[in-house]
């Protein structure tokens, strides 16, 4: 969630516009600033790759990363160590068993345990493009879910619970797309075409309507579980000018306050957001064609409990099963890619909201520091006139 909020801002379309206004100005009893026009190309050049870039880096590692994490099953090999007995005699033929070779079982580290081996892996199995799989198919579902929310908004205006229900809806009439997508990351390259082969048949939208739609109202579920803990606690309530006269116990209380937010804020992360979308992603993924590989390893049978169809099975795996399959181990993995996920986007949002903040220095020199300072004396971009020149 925090990802998504630092890369939409960086991407917002009304930032640049904001940025152009800020810089491009005229304070009363000043003269006009005039903005070079290299200098306006760069700083739109500069925010345009920056927000692509965070946006693509976003979806390799935030999406298609942790979707092969959801799905890979870690295998195990068989080691055989030769034996180091030496026996005295050589017709010696007691003890065999006890002196021939010795067979270990070892748990391979599952190659989304690092985010590099992830990439390598995709690399050499897809191809450079393979960290950006399925972007196209991802992009459609993010139109055709705003499509039918904006639909449904306005087809169930005053409907007590109007953004859960319709989030749901929107997840349920989509979620063959959705499924799709997950197809696409985590099968071997294929030259299915999206629309005859690689899409769910209908008969599979019974089995991803259920969890689709928990996994979209989801988060809206838990951001209203987030703001009833606030009002509980106060802090709808709580005046800035006021806190400012706070007493250290107050303070401290404040304080408190804050962090059981942010505790709960992440607990139902945890407990609520992240077992909906593995469970969507694992369902989706049991009902892969049995034709088609994946690009990591991946149990079919979810531990025995699924049968295939060519077995006389369902091969599905049930909505309580596909979270209960998903191991301890599994989860831990996935919870560390998340954080290193979030570090990494945080990281680089940091890094070039410094670049585009020197470049404003080096176009504008001196004139930024004379906006920054009406800014913190209480004048707006509005208070100021655009006046660009050569």
């Amino acid at each position: 969630m925090l990802v998504d909020i630092a890369r939409r801002g960086l991407s917002h379309p009304q930032a640049a516009a904001f940025v152009k206004r800020a810089v491009s100005v005229k304070a009363e009893g000043h003269e006009a600033v005039e903005v070079p026009t290299w200098g306006i190309v760069l700083l739109y050049v500069s925010f345009m790759v920056a927000a692509v870039g965070v946006s693509m880096i976003s979806y390799m590692l935030n999406e298609v990363v942790t979707t092969l994490c959801m799905v890979e099953s870690p295998i195990a090999a068989i080691t055989v160590s030769p034996s180091t007995y030496e026996p005295a005699d050589k017709e010696e033929k007691e003890g065999l068993l006890e002196t021939g070779p010795t067979i270990t079982l070892v748990n391979q580290k599952p190659i989304t345990s690092s985010i590099r081996a992830t990439l390598k892996h995709l690399v050499a199995n897809g191809g450079r493009f393979a960290r950006f799989r399925g972007y196209r198919i991802h992009v459609l579902n993010g139109i055709l879910f705003a499509l039918a929310s904006s639909f449904l908004s306005a087809a169930l205006p005053h409907v007590p619970g109007q953004t859960v229900l319709v989030a749901a809806l929107s997840g349920m009439a989509v979620a063959p797309v959705h499924a799709a997508w997950t197809h696409k990351v985590v099968s071997m390259p294929s030259t299915k075409s999206f629309w005859r082969e690689r899409l769910p048949s209908k008969a599979s939208w019974k089995v991803l309507a259920l969890p689709a739609a928990i996994n979209a109202a989801m988060p809206y579920i838990s951001v209203y579980l987030i703001c009833g803990v606030g009002m509980l606690l106060g802090l709808h309530n709580l005046d800035a000018d006021k806190a400012r006269e706070y007493n250290g116990t107050q303070a401290a209380c404040l304080i408190v306050r804050g962090i059981v937010l942010v505790v709960f804020a992440i607990t139902c992360t945890l407990f609520l957001c992240l077992p909906a979308i593995v469970t969507l992603v694992r369902i989706e993924a049991s009902i892969l064609p049995e034709d088609e590989d994946t690009i990591v390893p991946f149990d079919r049978t979810f531990g025995g409990k699924v049968v295939s169809k060519m077995m006389g099975g369902t091969g599905t795996i049930g909505f309580l099963e596909a979270w209960r399959s998903f191991t301890w181990e599994a989860r831990r993995r996935l919870i560390k890619l998340f954080v290193k996920v979030f570090f990494i986007v945080a990281g680089l949002v940091f890094i070039l909201a410094h670049v585009l903040i020197a470049e404003l220095f080096v176009i504008f020199g001196p004139a930024l520091g004379e906006f920054l300072r009406a800014a913190q004396n209480g004048m707006g971009p509005e208070d100021f006139l655009l006046d660009a020149g050569n």
